[in-house]
């Protein structure tokens, strides 16, 4: 131990007591632990395709038992940055007369939004209350399919039958594994030239932030290109000078499209 160190814990021990000190050379050595055995868990999840703690059953039984009492609104910064996000992102991006595809909807944050956009939505949650909390707000229009699915698939979408996917602050609580099944099958319901923004992780998750997939943008890219998807852009700001911003730090949204 270096001699300044230990000065430095002689000089603790003195003014607190040697109780005290001992729970505070644990406490700070229970903390380098978690940060190893963070790292190593993070690491197997990549190298061996594991979901982590972003399994499909958690993610259903999480946001089943979620209070939906703000209907997501306390995700957004602000009601600028809200609007911001329609403005930049979602309503520039729908193709005129599109069959759009909203991936998550929740309790219909971005939802209201599309809805007046297209002539036709299906929204897809793996969440059972979520779809019914979207079925309570937007069941009377009816330019709007509601589905519930296992977190990876679209089976009852039939193929080149979209023309517009979205989905923001979803995918990055999705383990990529299932976020490359769910590439996979956007190839298949795409039509060709179809177009969309995908909200994702970009930092392998950022650990030690808590429940982030491990995702990366180039791990995101190459599923894409797996998939016969072609990326587009991405981006985490946008707006005059990128004066609006991804919500979390080492987010991406990336845009994407089926080649014709």
């Amino acid at each position: 131990m270096a001699p300044r160190t230990l000065q430095t814990l002689k000089d603790r021990y003195q003014e607190n007591d040697g109780p005290w000190l001992l729970f505070h050379l644990l406490d700070r050595g229970a903390g380098r632990a978690s940060r190893f055995f963070g790292d190593r868990a993070a690491q197997r999840e990549v190298s061996r395709g594991l979901p982590g703690t972003n399994t499909r059953a958690a993610n259903r039984q999480i946001w089943n038992d979620y209070d939906w009492s703000e209907a997501g609104e306390e995700w957004s910064p602000s009601a600028e940055w809200q609007q911001s996000v329609v403005d930049y992102l979602l309503t520039p991006n729908v193709p005129e007369s599109a069959s759009a595809l909203e991936i998550g909807p929740g309790a219909g944050r971005w939802t209201s939004a599309l809805i007046p956009a297209v002539p036709q939505l299906t929204v897809v949650d793996i969440s059972d209350q979520a779809i019914e909390l979207c079925r309570g707000r937007f069941g009377g229009e009816p330019n709007v399919t509601f589905m519930v699915n296992d977190g990876a698939n679209l089976p009852e979408i039939a193929d080149e039958s979209i023309d517009f996917v979205w989905s923001f602050d979803v995918f990055v609580h999705i383990a990529p594994d299932d976020q490359m099944h769910y590439q996979a099958e956007l190839a298949r319901v795409m039509k060709p030239g179809a177009t969309g923004l995908i909200h994702h992780g970009g930092e392998g998750g950022g650990k030690p932030k808590a429940w982030r997939s491990s995702m990366t943008s180039e791990r995101f890219a190459e599923g894409l290109r797996q998939a016969g998807l072609e990326m587009v852009e991405q981006l985490d700001a946008w707006g005059p000078d990128g004066e609006f911003k991804v919500p979390t730090e080492g987010d991406i949204v990336t845009r994407f499209r089926r080649p014709v």
